[in-house]
């Protein structure tokens, strides 16, 4: 049987890890969102020519 201090112990280490997976997952979204923002800022600076290929590539897929 687990004593009390034991299951105090788990308690915490179970709070613990809900709290660091809830802060990485906010990380990785910002870090999607970021990614996502420069690959839009990359698009806006083609040039009519770029953006006529990239669209071109993409309807043959």
């Amino acid at each position: 049987m687990v004593d009390f201090v034991e299951k105090l112990r788990l308690k915490g280490k179970a709070e613990e890890d809900i709290y660091f997976a809830k802060h990485d997952k906010e990380l990785i979204e910002a870090m999607h969102r970021r990614a996502d923002n420069l690959a839009l800022e990359s698009e806006l600076s083609l040039s009519d020519e770029d953006i006529e290929i990239v669209t071109n590539a993409a309807k043959e897929k």
